[in-house]
């Protein structure tokens, strides 16, 4: 999902028209007139990488969840980050106890 979101396209599309014998060009051809539509990812500072990828996650979820393919992932989303400055930290963690207490009425 999130291939579409940065590259507009679904990542079989490039084969599927140049294999379609309606494509004249070469597949470079192909790849440079599609890469011009490409969404850039400038460089993030850590908190705006962390919230980036809290939304690809979040939109995946949501986008299988609203479509007729599988829903390969779900849940709660967890992220850590590892900065040069600082060892393994959580970003966003569920509670340790999520596992029992999770259905239980408060």
């Amino acid at each position: 999902m999130i291939e579409r979101l940065i590259a507009g396209r679904d990542g079989r599309l490039e084969a599927a028209i140049v294999s379609s014998g309606k494509w004249a060009g070469t597949p470079t051809d192909l790849q440079q007139l599609l890469n011009q539509f490409l969404l850039p990812l400038p460089t993030l500072p850590a908190r705006e990488a962390v919230d980036f990828v809290y939304s690809c996650i979040h939109s995946t979820i949501k986008a299988l969840k609203f479509s007729n393919l599988s829903q390969i992932c779900g849940g709660p989303i967890e992220i850590a980050i590892i900065t040069t400055d600082r060892k393994f930290r959580w970003v966003r963690h569920k509670a340790w106890d999520v596992a029992i207490t999770e259905g239980d009425s408060p």
